[in-house]
């Protein structure tokens, strides 16, 4: 089931002697320097799995905020009482939880994490002059081939879902073949499902809405991959079965949301810093003519940390200079570390190209 998971996670204060305070932009003396805006609110779907939730530690940003070689371009995320700077010009709606409130970071997997709807939230709020929602609706561990399978692809074969019934079983011995066939697309459901109810509750969740202004649906980004990449029966066929899902999963929440241009950036999957057949299958879907102008492939890979990612081979986490890792990352491979650096940049990359395709196409 697509339901929302908390992760327990070690907060370390511990900095290295070199760390100095930054210098705090004058603009962050206002308390609150960044108001609401006026609508109709800007609507954007942030999807997909473990990596869109977000499981960078916010420790990882805050190291990022003081050190010498980082401050001058993340400073401007917390004030000078030392408190996370809060934009009430971007709401923010997750399924974690749920929570909701005005962008700041801790709307990751859980209050101490942050993902990509930050760094995506500020890098929108400084193009358009609209009021700004983020709905997130992601679930770890989730696959397109069957979690968030769009009503518009066929199910496996029979014979595929005969077997997958019988391992099933092994868990559950009453478990049915319609059980089976209910897990897919259980998430696609879900995600369709929480957008809806926020958006016809948008005053219970955010008492300063202005319903006469209303509110636009703007754009879906799509970030996911893990669960699929590693499915043994998708690699043998270089995953040409997650392109035509991956466009057809386009197709359906456009038609769904009653939006057929609606905007769509697809996050590369750059575990790894080593694009192969599985970005290449990411990158087919948004090329596809049909998608031309209006879905924007975006590549992450070159966000990787092998320093970082050579700190966790060696198990430095584990011994006296644990500091050194633990200031950066939080988190396995497949996380991306729990890289706070990593984490802020891939949203600011999905939000820069959110912005060019609405300005592209007049919005």
């Amino acid at each position: 089931m697509c339901s929302s998971r908390w992760y327990p996670v070690w907060i370390v204060w511990s900095v290295s002697s070199s760390i100095a305070v930054a210098a705090v932009p004058g603009s962050a003396f206002v308390r609150d320097p960044y108001p609401q805006k006026p609508g109709p609110v800007q609507v954007f779907i942030l999807a997909g799995q473990s990596n869109m939730q977000g499981q960078a530690s916010l420790r990882t940003l805050e190291y990022l905020v003081y050190h010498p070689d980082t401050a001058a371009r993340y400073e401007h995320l917390k004030d000078p009482m030392g408190d996370w700077v809060r934009r009430d010009d971007v709401w923010v709606w997750t399924v974690d939880g749920p929570r909701w409130g005005s962008l700041r970071p801790g709307f990751g997997a859980s209050p101490w994490k942050f993902g990509p709807e930050l760094g995506f939230g500020w890098a929108m709020a400084g193009r358009l002059d609209r009021q700004l929602l983020l709905v997130k609706t992601c679930w770890g561990g989730k696959s397109l081939r069957r979690d968030f399978l769009p009503p518009g692809s066929a199910l496996p074969s029979e014979e595929e879902l005969r077997q997958e019934l019988e391992r099933y079983r092994r868990k559950k011995p009453e478990a049915t073949l319609e059980e089976v066939k209910s897990r897919y697309g259980d998430c696609y459901r879900s995600m369709i499902g929480h957008v809806r109810r926020v958006l016809d509750n948008l005053d219970q969740y955010f008492p300063d809405y202005d319903e006469k202004a209303g509110y636009e649906l703007a754009g879906f980004v799509w970030f996911q991959g893990w669960n699929d990449k590693v499915d043994g029966r998708q690699r043998a066929e270089k995953y040409a079965g997650y392109t035509e899902r991956s466009a057809q999963l386009i197709r359906d929440v456009r038609a769904e949301l009653a939006s057929p241009n609606l905007p769509v950036v697809i996050g590369e999957l750059g575990v790894g810093g080593q694009p192969g057949d599985f970005q290449r299958a990411q990158r087919a879907a948004a090329e596809l003519p049909e998608f031309q102008g209006t879905v924007r492939f975006v590549q992450t890979h070159q966000f990787w940390d092998p320093e970082l990612e050579e700190m966790v081979r060696q198990g430095l986490w584990k011994g006296p200079e644990w500091p050194r890792f633990y200031n950066r990352g939080s988190d396995r491979g497949y996380h991306y570390l729990g890289s706070g650096k990593i984490m802020y940049q891939m949203g600011t990359a999905f939000g820069q190209a959110m912005a060019e395709l609405l300005e592209a196409n007049g919005r």
